[in-house]
């Protein structure tokens, strides 16, 4: 079998030359290389460790600075880790830190509750500015109004009477109460001012009476459905501003101004509100077309608009103006300016909390 001879040559050749090595060698160099990678699987363990102890103590520090006790720092410490969270941000952001404490909740049902209030308090998460949006039924403010549906269609009014960590307790405010079983499932709807319509679908977990007032018991969620109301946030200002119409006199059209104050604005149009006695001299009417002149960060503006809606209090009149023909550079540097008011009312609230 003259074919396999090469084969034969090759395999010899190969234990001769295995017999030339070194054993003592061989496994002198697989023990270096095994050294090597436990080596560097001890230090990057070691590394690994050390970063977490100084993330923990810098996290520590931070916190003890709000004012957190041991027990709360270990709280929002422990459950962070155990959601895989960077635990910094439940002192900075409401929305982790509301999961990371519904978390410590499931699994403690005996929980202290005016611990988790004066967390929330101290890290300033117990206020919740109106243009901020929601994030779990915590965050309705009380009193807040809405609307509750049946499954069947009927609907009636309520007002959210109390909260606590678990449940959120509505009042039925129509007098005609309909018939209600624990266990039905409803949707609520509700609005909140420079913010959007909510809707959130539950379970009514009990029936109490107060008073003759039914109230139903609701378990929070974070399952909530939210509509913008505006295509751009808006913000409440007071900025003086002149408002021009249109009039015909003499046989001539000349535009008559008026001074008075801008009350929220946004990229979209805004609110501009004079004194109630100035109402007839106005005389603006809905669909009434205006100049609306006004200064913001140094820069004037002068825009055309439409009045959309019209609001009578007891001492002042406020006209709704809908922007018209805006540029998109405007509509930039009016966006910029209702940021930077937002941020200010949103660091005035941490600070007062």
């Amino acid at each position: 079998m003259p074919e396999k001879k090469p084969v034969v040559e090759g395999y010899q050749k190969a234990i001769e030359k295995l017999s030339g090595v070194d054993i003592n060698a061989i496994v002198f160099l697989l023990f270096l290389i095994l050294i090597i990678i436990l080596a560097v699987l001890f230090l990057n363990n070691l590394s690994k460790k050390l970063k977490a102890k100084y993330q923990y103590s810098e996290f520590v520090k931070y916190a003890k600075e709000k004012e957190l006790s041991d027990e709360q720092v270990s709280i929002l410490w422990d459950y962070s880790k155990k959601m895989g969270r960077d635990p910094f941000l439940a002192l900075e952001f409401k929305s982790p830190f509301e999961k990371v404490v519904d978390l410590y909740i499931k699994d403690n049902p005996n929980f202290n509750e005016n611990l988790i209030k004066d967390m929330r308090e101290k890290l300033g998460f117990d206020v919740v500015p109106s243009f901020v949006p929601i994030t779990v039924t915590k965050d309705i403010d009380l009193f807040q109004g809405g609307r509750i549906k049946l499954e069947d269609g009927r609907s009636f009014n309520v007002v959210l009477y109390d909260k606590d960590e678990l449940y959120m307790y509505w009042a039925i405010t129509d007098k005609n109460i309909p018939n209600l079983n624990v266990g039905d499932r409803v949707k609520i709807s509700f609005t909140r001012k420079s913010d959007g319509a909510y809707v959130v679908e539950v379970q009514i977990e009990d029936i109490l009476k107060e008073s003759g007032t039914v109230i139903l018991k609701i378990p929070h969620t974070f399952e909530i459905l939210r509509t913008q109301r505006r295509e751009y946030p808006r913000v409440d200002t007071d900025i003086e501003a002149v408002l021009g119409k249109k009039i015909r006199e003499d046989d001539k059209e000349i535009i008559k101004w008026y001074i008075g104050r801008i009350l929220d604005i946004s990229p979209s149009g805004a609110r501009f509100c004079v004194s109630i006695e100035e109402k007839n001299t106005l005389n603006l009417r809905i669909g009434d077309e205006i100049i609306l002149t006004f200064t913001l960060e140094e820069k004037d503006f002068q825009l055309t608009g439409d009045v959309v809606n019209i609001y009578e209090k007891q001492k002042i009149i406020c006209y709704g103006i809908k922007f018209k023909e805006i540029k998109e550079s405007v509509q930039r540097d009016i966006f910029s300016y209702v940021r930077k008011e937002q941020q200010k009312m949103l660091s005035l609230y941490k600070k007062q909390s």
